[in-house]
């Protein structure tokens, strides 16, 4: 098992992800660079290393900003009920969600112009248990549980990369920033 307090979310990715022919397709179809004869495998390599730097991110980071959003825990916001300075832990049963975000990738070759390349990255969790640390409305950290995470990685509608589910067992405590995540 993986230790997410360890586990960035471009770890979640084959090591062998190569978007060469990817690039060539999006880049192709720009006007300027057309069908030029480019060293596509070149830039399709470092285009893979420049998009794995950009998912440099923190597992836990990212599921806290999803946990963020649950409806179940907006109530640690309402102050008559949770009174300012007051810890509480939750525990998350068995659940299961994705989280979307959007890494962007600017190629420049010169003398054409820039093309800004949008993928989209599906981080699902299915999570069999968890607690959360909440104070003051927002998540302080996570405490002990286990779960299995998976990524897709997708250039418009196709699939970059196999989801390849991956478990995990969460530490017994991972603390965000001060003051922690705020529940909205």
């Amino acid at each position: 098992m993986a230790e997410p307090a360890q586990l960035q979310v471009r770890d979640l990715l084959p090591n062998g992800l190569q978007i060469d022919q990817t690039m060539k397709e999006a880049l192709s179809q720009d006007p300027g660079i057309g069908a030029t004869r480019l060293a596509w495998g070149v830039i399709g390599s470092q285009a893979t290393a420049a998009l794995k730097s950009v998912l440099n991110i923190d597992v836990l980071q990212l599921l806290g900003s999803a946990w963020c959003v649950a409806k179940e825990l907006h109530e640690f916001t309402d102050r008559s009920k949770h009174p300012e300075g007051e810890r509480s832990v939750v525990y998350l049963g068995s659940h299961r969600f994705k989280k979307t975000v959007y890494p962007q990738l600017v190629v420049t070759i010169e003398p054409f112009k820039p093309v800004t390349l949008r993928f989209s990255l599906d981080l699902i969790a299915d999570i069999r248990s968890m607690a959360l640390a909440i104070c003051n409305g927002c998540i302080t950290s996570t405490g002990g549980g286990d779960g299995a995470l998976s990524a897709q990685l997708k250039y418009g509608d196709l699939a970059l990369n196999k989801m390849q589910p991956r478990k995990v067992a969460f530490p017994g405590s991972f603390d965000f920033k001060p003051p922690g995540l705020a529940i909205v």
